[in-house]
């Protein structure tokens, strides 16, 4: 019997990792991660991104498989990268993979080098792992792969790496826009954003940013006495300023039901227990305002659903131009909001006033407007939305799939002001924990990465060529258990005790 189990091993094993060996999407993942490591090196952080050198890195990648490509340089150091792969029909709109180069300023905290691209425990370290070195080194990857291929697709595929997307996208993709557009003029774009949401009990969700709330930026000041620190004053800049951001921190913003935070709260109601049903259906058809309001109010106790429901601030940033050993005449925060489409920003704006209406010491000013009208989000009804639902149902069948509201802003936003259906795609997520994008010790797990990718290429292969290029479909199984009354999952709305 030993024989036996030892001659079955050799004859077995070599099969095993021969079958290991022969993974299809295996060469595709390698490329992924030698190109997300590499432009982690590259230092493209805010204020003065070497953009440059992560679009001399990219061309040099092109360049190896004879894909033409354009270079956009709007400022010295900054720089926007093009290419395209033709199709076979001209009257197909092409599709765009679009993702940025730059990155926020390095954080605090960092306890790994951020520009080594640290590899730990599963997980790759690095500034931009998650926004967005993954979706460039993504894109790059399965760019190159499919130039190479026999089979041309049926529409154009454009790469696009834009500048300063972080800092309002005017050296980027808004420059662009203005001067260059008619050299892209994609039909169809994929961006960063949304995510999968995983499930281990309940159905996965498939969220494909289809709209993002609108950024501003507020700045408020408190004016008081300027003075030696030895001498105290009642009249202290200091503790107004903290008065009135302890004000903007209890001040309850009205709930508001957007056509994508329906589509969403439609398509997770089959996912809840009965408490969680009866709150959603109350919150979307009771025919009592309050009802509607209390619904809402309880629901935005989670956070997640308050970025859905309801238009939010935060202080970022505070400063007094006073040394530590006077009081300052002046000090000042910023605040930044983040607005549900069809939100006014001057109203919001004087909704904001109105609460220091009685407060002379207190100055709001408003820094940075959004642009008006907030173009209209992507409804799930197009072609493109189409593959995204194909590509779900073989990856993760069971999913649901669903056009969401993005709590952050992306260029997205401007892509559908130039008329450019858009969503955004992108590794698992849970909105329920913090997010490491913009903060110390971004990373993304290894595994995320690779799903990430895969996702994007099946999306990628039904629209523009109409089949897989590689195996998509996942082996059949045990269909996941319908979520009880226990159910932990990631959307489970917030419930009265």
């Amino acid at each position: 019997m030993k024989k036996v189990l030892i001659f079955f091993l050799i004859s077995v094993f070599p099969a095993l990792l021969y079958a290991q060996e022969k993974d299809p999407w295996q060469p595709l993942q390698q490329e992924a991660k030698k190109h997300l490591t590499r432009l982690l090196k590259i230092d493209t952080s805010l204020s003065n991104p070497d953009e440059i050198a992560a679009a001399r890195y990219l061309y040099k990648q092109f360049n190896k498989h004879h894909i033409d490509w354009d270079i956009f340089i709007p400022a010295p150091g900054r720089a926007n990268l093009l290419a395209r792969i033709k199709g076979t029909d001209p009257t197909q709109k092409p599709l765009l993979l679009i993702s940025h180069l730059d990155t926020t300023p390095v954080q605090e905290g960092w306890t790994i080098p951020p520009f080594q691209a640290t590899e730990k425990d599963g997980k790759i370290y690095g500034l931009g792992a998650t926004d967005a070195k993954n979706y460039t080194a993504a894109y790059t990857a399965l760019f190159t792969w499919l130039a190479d291929q026999p089979q041309r697709p049926v529409r154009d595929i454009i790469f696009l790496a834009t500048s300063g997307e972080e800092s309002g996208s005017d050296t980027g993709l808004r420059w662009l826009g203005k001067n260059h557009w008619a050299q892209i003029n994609p039909g169809f774009a994929l961006n960063e954003g949304g995510g999968i949401i995983k499930d281990k009990e309940g159905a996965d969700i498939v969220f494909a940013e289809a709209a993002t709330k609108q950024y501003m930026d507020i700045k408020i000041t408190a004016l008081g006495t300027e003075g030696h620190s030895a001498i105290p004053t009642e009249n202290n800049a200091v503790y107004h300023l903290s008065q009135a951001l302890a004000k903007l921190e209890n001040f309850n913003t009205p709930a508001r039901v957007t056509a994508p935070a329906r589509t969403l709260l439609n398509a997770i109601l089959p996912l809840q227990d009965e408490d969680g049903k009866t709150t959603i259906n109350m919150l979307l058809h009771d025919e009592h305002a309050q009802n509607r309001q209390n619904a809402a109010e309880l629901m935005a106790q989670d956070p997640f659903f308050k970025t859905q429901l309801k238009d939010t601030l935060n202080p970022t940033q505070v400063s007094s131009p006073a040394d530590t050993g006077s009081i300052s005449a002046s000090a000042s925060a910023i605040i930044n909001v983040r607005l549900l489409p069809g939100t006014d920003p001057d109203e919001f704006f004087t909704s904001l006033q109105q609460l220091f209406d009685a407060d002379e010491n207190i100055v709001l000013e408003m820094v940075e407007r959004p642009q008006t009208p907030a173009p209209a989000p992507q409804d799930g009804t197009d072609p493109l939305f189409a593959s995204i639902q194909k590509t779900a149902d073989k990856l993760l069948p069971g999913a649901i799939t669903v056009p969401g509201l993005s709590p952050a802003s992306s260029e997205s936003e401007l892509l559908r002001k130039l008329g450019v259906i858009t969503y955004g795609l992108g590794p698992d997520m849970n909105p329920l924990e913090t997010n490491t994008a913009h903060t110390a010790d971004e990373f993304i797990s290894e595994a995320d990465f690779y799903n990430q990718l895969k996702f994007l290429a099946g999306v990628v292969f039904d629209f523009a060529y109409g089949k897989d290029l590689l195996p998509l479909a996942v082996a059949a199984s045990a269909p996941k258990t319908q979520p009880s009354t226990q159910d932990t999952s990631a959307l489970k709305t917030a419930q009265s005790n």
